[in-house]
């Protein structure tokens, strides 16, 4: 299986190279080349995730979204949508810096409750909280070499903010220990 880590930003520079080429003279240069027309993804989250881990993390009985190939967002609703249960959302993306060095551009509040918990295996992590009388928001973000995960959850009120960052931090440790075995970050 190719590195896709490596032949995404090769294919993703190879249409302008081909216009480059192109526009080089008036000589005939043949038939273009097939070109991807989609990034691949390197994986979803929704390959570490499934929806008897948020029940048992969370407490809500959910359906899965996994997303597509080339937007693999694993998002968990409520089955019951009346029921007022948390949505707990997962992504990613790579980056070439470290966890501080993106946390550095978010924008974070000065006041914004900032946690730094230990994940096994990652090499930073983040978690925020923010709670209104309406609702909790947890996000969470972990580090594996260039890849970032991220875990969102909005818990409408009444909710158990012990709970959802407990359950942030453990699917923070499943999706870190997942890009671990599956090589994905390094």
């Amino acid at each position: 299986m190719p590195d896709l880590r490596r032949t995404t930003p090769v294919a993703a520079l190879l249409p302008a190279l081909t216009l480059l080429l192109a526009a080089c003279g008036g000589e005939e240069v043949g038939a273009k080349p097939e070109l991807p027309t989609e990034t691949p993804a390197l994986w979803n989250p929704c390959d570490a995730l499934d929806a008897a881990f948020v029940k048992e993390q969370f407490g809500v009985d959910a359906t899965e979204h996994a997303g597509t190939p080339t937007k693999p967002e694993c998002r968990f609703t409520p089955v019951d949508s009346a029921s007022g249960e948390a949505v707990v959302t997962s992504n990613y993306l790579l980056f070439p810096g470290s966890l501080e060095d993106a946390w550095k551009t978010m924008g974070q509040q000065p006041d914004a409750d900032v946690r730094t918990p230990e994940i096994a295996g990652a090499d930073d992590a983040r978690v925020v909280v923010s709670a209104t009388d309406e609702q909790l928001y947890v996000t969470g973000f972990v580090q594996n070499g260039d890849l970032i995960q991220q875990v969102d959850v909005v818990d409408p009120a009444p909710y158990d903010d012990g709970r959802i960052v407990r359950g942030v931090e453990a699917t923070l440790t499943l999706l870190s220990a997942h890009a671990s075995d599956s090589g994905v970050g390094s």
